[in-house]
């Protein structure tokens, strides 16, 4: 069953439509608008949190290998894929929008869906997760409320706003909002691990997955929210239970396994685990700034492997080793 998914210094705290130069993306809503050095979190019928939070934890482990996004942020650089800026003046700030009626976010997908061309499976899907990244890498929604009632329902969203954040501003740095999965769900994935030590996304529904007997695969082990990833996944890697690279890379959300969701993370976590693989990832970016589509083939030339076993090897011996960690 699919289930997609500090420093604050706060300088202003108000309501539309007296707003800052940060755009507004909904019509017709009004917002409680609080501000972070590179945030604004606008709320109705909700607090900020969990943003309020981790939103600059967020931005710390995305500058850290990103520091492009310094321009972008602090010099109003930031554009959309298709070119249009974030802001009327500088800085940028990346907006997260908390929703606390099932009645606003129907509203807001509305008007997501006229822009955008959703076609009704997306639009369900998005109910169904409460939550979503815009197209344009310009903000993260989130609903803590049942979008089937009109109000109430919380839910902890902690984790897929810090997943879903930091995968869009990744998609927002590469000026695309057409990443592989690989790429955007593998970074997002890191930075849950970076600041929880823990991945809590689901994709699927883990135990139904493996208590599938029908399922064509080796058992290894469960990937499960409330324990750290790296630990299980070494194990299967010791056991030779491992995704190849062509599997990651052609990773889909609909056919997603945990082994596959589990390696994603681990790629990444390789990906960015020196100096030197951060410059890698870093060119990587900026292949997809110049208008490249990211493909495996791209990703072994940026690191310089010759072929998918090259680099799996690294890959493999990184995952058994106390790096991983």
């Amino acid at each position: 069953m699919l289930k997609v998914v500090c420093l604050l210094n706060v300088t202003a705290v108000m309501a539309a439509p007296t707003l800052s130069a940060q755009h507004q993306h909904f019509k017709n809503l009004e917002w409680r608008e609080r501000l972070t050095d590179h945030f604004a979190l606008r709320a109705k019928g909700t607090n900020h949190d969990p943003a309020r939070r981790y939103a600059e934890k967020i931005w710390d482990e995305c500058v850290r290998v990103m520091p492009g996004l310094e321009e972008d942020f602090g010099k109003n650089k930031f554009r959309t894929p298709g070119g249009a800026p974030g802001s009327d003046a500088a800085p940028y700030r990346f907006t997260v929008y908390l929703v606390g009626s099932g009645h606003d976010y129907t509203a807001i997908l509305e008007q997501q869906q006229q822009r955008s061309g959703w076609d009704a499976n997306q639009l369900q899907s998005c109910r169904i997760t409460r939550n979503y990244g815009d197209p344009e890498t310009r903000y993260q929604v989130l609903c803590k409320a049942d979008p089937e009632r009109s109000a109430g329902g919380g839910t902890d969203l902690t984790p897929v706003f810090v997943h879903g954040t930091a995968a869009t501003i990744l998609k927002g740095r590469s000026l695309s909002g057409g990443l592989p999965f690989w790429m955007s769900a593998g970074w997002g994935y890191y930075v849950e691990h970076r600041i929880f030590r823990l991945c809590r996304v689901h994709y699927i529904d883990f135990k139904t997955y493996y208590a599938n007997e029908k399922a064509d695969f080796k058992r290894g082990a469960t990937l499960e929210p409330n324990e750290p990833w790296p630990s299980p996944l070494k194990k299967m890697c010791r056991k030779e239970i491992r995704e190849a690279l062509d599997s990651v890379c052609n990773a889909q959300i609909l056919s997603l396994t945990p082994n596959q969701s589990g390696y994603i993370f681990a790629l990444t976590y390789f990906l960015v685990s020196t100096d030197e693989n951060i410059t890698k990832y870093q060119k990587l970016i900026e292949r997809s700034r110049q208008g490249e589509k990211i493909t495996k083939s791209i990703l072994l030339e940026v690191y310089g492997y010759e072929d998918d076993a090259a680099l799996e090897k690294d890959w493999y011996e990184f995952m058994e080793s106390r790096d991983f960690r």
